[in-house]
């Protein structure tokens, strides 16, 4: 489903392009741009080459800007920046600063897209810093083409702090605002299985370069170090806050900072598939949680199920003992999963469960003993010596007659009993997984936490049409199944 309805109130992009305009307007969006059979003009947004053009054409047309996109770097995705852009103009009507406004933009990329929305849009000043060397200079002939130069200075980092180094010289520097978009990754492998499988593929193609996508630690890494920088210079920057594009990192950060009692918001940013979340904070005496209220989709918050899981022979009390072994019963069950977090004594994986493959467990077992049963029956040999001549035959009594009767009727019985259980257990199933053939039946977040010598497991309910119901149905065969 798309989220363009979540974007933010004053999104200009909540009503989409009219990319039939922009095929008349500009001539390089007319030669990536297709019309089909309706007349309705579409892009292919798997194309980076596509997207370059989309992005620079909307910038010209929607803020006058001039901009070039280098073929090897990231394409900003116009909507997300703008969303994030919008919801920094919010941190300052509620701290009144409206005018004289300064803000520091963290690894501002090639195309330097926040100083450049935010000076055309609010005659923002703005410092941007950069650290890699083509992307810098890529940055300054952007901010010089829109000349510019007067409202945003860029400036190299080649330390590996991320705002220490711009106070060496000048500990007395103030900014209204510091805005950040980390990498997202801490190596390729995790780039590539990052997207959960609950949710449907990004309609756009894949940009970006390995140094604007993957840092040392993750993204959760590198917003603890900016939060931990952020106390020593907490007078020098009035609002921090970075976006964050890992729904579990957000929720470790907004913890970390509430066990700190440092004052914090946090805003959803919706576009297309893609959700995004921004992260605020403050030392300064603003409650910014009641001042801008965490913004996005209403979502109901799941109290998690938690439990002792007993102890394994082989164990010993490993997690990661245990977690092979739950890994091993979701894997009985089809149901998809992938780690998210391993820390210390933690590990959380992200589930996806698209069919009931855990109910009627007993009557499985019992359906199966029932068929092994009948098949060991010698139902041939008693048809063939029901076949053959035996002048004993006219001798035998009514009881065996009798006997013989009643052992057919035990196997059409069960016979019956089967296919009614087989029934049954088929409507089970199906009455769920034909609810709705999108959406997942559970998904959720599964814990394993380390607590002295005992192992929880911890289940967080996020969503799916089987309901909390059917998270409780898989801890129920983990509980039962684990041996």
């Amino acid at each position: 489903m798309a989220l363009n309805k979540y974007m933010h109130p004053r999104n200009i992009y909540k009503t989409p392009p009219d990319f039939g305009k922009l095929s008349l307007f500009y001539p390089e969006f007319a030669a990536i741009s297709k019309m089909d059979i309706t007349g309705k003009v579409g892009i292919d947004f798997k194309d980076p080459h596509s997207l370059r053009v989309l992005t620079k054409c909307l910038l010209k047309s929607d803020f006058n800007l001039e901009v070039d996109i280098p073929a090897d770097r990231l394409v900003p995705t116009l909507p997300l920046r703008l969303n994030y852009i919008l919801w920094i103009e919010d941190l300052m009507e509620v701290t009144h600063r409206k005018e004289n406004i300064v803000g520091l933009d963290i690894g501002t990329g090639a195309c330097a897209i926040y100083p450049l929305l935010g000076a055309v849009k609010n005659k923002w000043k703005f410092v941007g810093t950069e650290s890699d060397a083509e992307s810098f200079t890529k940055a300054e002939e952007n901010v010089q083409r829109n000349n510019l130069q007067e409202l945003i200075k860029l400036t190299k980092n080649s330390t590996k702090c991320i705002i220490s180094h711009l106070f060496t010289y000048d500990d007395k520097e103030q900014f209204d605002f510091c805005m950040c978009n980390p990498p997202f990754y801490s190596n390729l492998q995790e780039l590539c299985e990052s997207r959960s499988p609950a949710r449907l593929p990004p309609k756009n193609g894949f940009t970006g370069s390995p140094q604007e996508l993957i840092t040392e630690g993750g993204e959760l890494e590198f917003c603890r170090q900016l939060i931990r920088e952020s106390k020593q210079y907490r007078d020098n920057i009035l609002i921090f806050t970075t976006m964050v594009g890992h729904k579990y990192n957000l929720s470790v950060l907004l913890q970390d900072l509430k066990s700190e009692g440092i004052s914090h918001t946090h805003a959803e940013f919706c576009q297309g598939r893609v959700t995004r979340w921004g992260l605020a904070w403050t030392y300064q005496q603003y409650d910014l949680y009641e001042l801008v209220p965490p913004r996005g989709k209403p979502r109901k918050k799941h109290k998690p199920t938690i439990f002792l899981l007993p102890e394994l022979t082989s164990c010993e009390g490993s997690v990661e003992v245990a977690l092979s072994k739950i890994k091993e019963m979701l894997d009985i069950l089809c149901i998809q999963h992938k780690i998210l977090d391993k820390r210390g004594g933690n590990i959380t994986l992200d589930i996806v469960a698209k069919n009931n493959t855990w109910s009627n467990q007993r009557r499985k077992r019992r359906l199966q003993n029932r068929t092994e049963t009948v098949a060991k029956v010698p139902k041939l040999h008693i048809e063939q010596e029901s076949t053959i001549p035996n002048p004993l035959n006219n001798q035998v009594d009514g009881e065996s007659k009798l006997e013989v009767s009643e052992a057919s009727k035990s196997l059409n019985i069960d016979n019956i009993t089967n296919q009614s259980e087989i029934s049954e257990s088929k409507q089970d199933t199906s009455s769920v997984n034909s609810a709705n053939k999108t959406e997942p039946l559970v998904h959720a977040f599964l814990k394993l936490v380390k607590k002295v010598d005992n192992i929880l497991l911890e289940l967080e309910f996020l969503d799916g049409c089987a309901g909390k119901e059917g998270l409780h149905q898989i801890a129920q065969y983990i509980k039962n199944n684990w041996k």
